[in-house]
């Protein structure tokens, strides 16, 4: 019963973390762009807000993804140079499979959205197949060594194309912790019922015994 109970403590507190987590990064999404600075960006720069000045170059990558209600379709990954010419990827955003190879014209040179450093490869994840231009997963490092960019993606948050459906960056982690604690003391609770339950038979069956002896 005490590690039942310990469970649930323990759920409710993942849960505060988890809701604080959640704020976190709404706030950080939701924050007035600054202006992107690339050797200032590193991990801890996850969902930060930034703008960007630029023009995008020619090449795209196709992530293999699946949005409702389009169906399958791919995530276009695409370089973007910067005005201090540094160079970055950019997720557009998700264009169906039948617009794969659609020619896509930009003539936005300012884009905004947020930092990510997605985290999607393990070692099951196929290797792309750069004949078909379809990767699996975004794996940051593969795909800036590919074109040849600074290890940094920037999700766009504004639409830059409209062929192509911005997906912008969400706070929408999996946050179950209140449905785990709930069930941890619940458990607790009817270990405890149980564990009286038999207490109370085992004494009513023992004062039977006792009152059958005495006779």
């Amino acid at each position: 019963m005490l590690i039942l109970s310990g469970l649930g403590i323990w759920q409710v507190q993942r849960l505060t973390w988890k809701n604080n987590l959640i704020r976190e990064i709404s706030e950080s999404l939701d924050m007035r762009p600054i202006s992107v600075v690339p050797n200032e960006i590193n991990i801890g720069s996850q969902y930060l807000s930034v703008s960007a000045n630029g023009k995008f170059l020619e090449k795209e990558l196709h992530v293999l993804h699946s949005l409702k209600p389009y169906g399958p379709g791919f995530k276009v990954i695409k370089p973007f140079k910067l005005s201090s010419n540094e160079i970055i990827l950019v997720d557009l955003g998700f264009v169906e499979e039948k617009n794969k190879t659609k020619e896509r014209i930009f003539t936005d040179e300012t884009i905004k959205g947020n930092i990510f450093f997605p985290n999607e490869t393990d070692i099951f994840t196929p290797d792309p197949n750069l004949d078909r231009n379809i990767w699996f997963a975004r794996n940051l490092d593969s795909m800036a060594n590919y074109l040849g960019t600074m290890p940094i993606l920037l999700v766009l948050s504004n639409s830059v194309d409209r062929g192509v459906i911005t997906t912008p960056l969400k706070a929408n982690l999996v946050n179950n912790h209140l449905q785990y604690a709930v069930t941890w003391f619940s458990m607790a609770l009817t270990w405890i019922f149980m564990s009286f339950y038999l207490i109370i038979r085992v004494r009513k069956r023992y004062k039977q015994d006792s009152g059958n002896h005495a006779l």
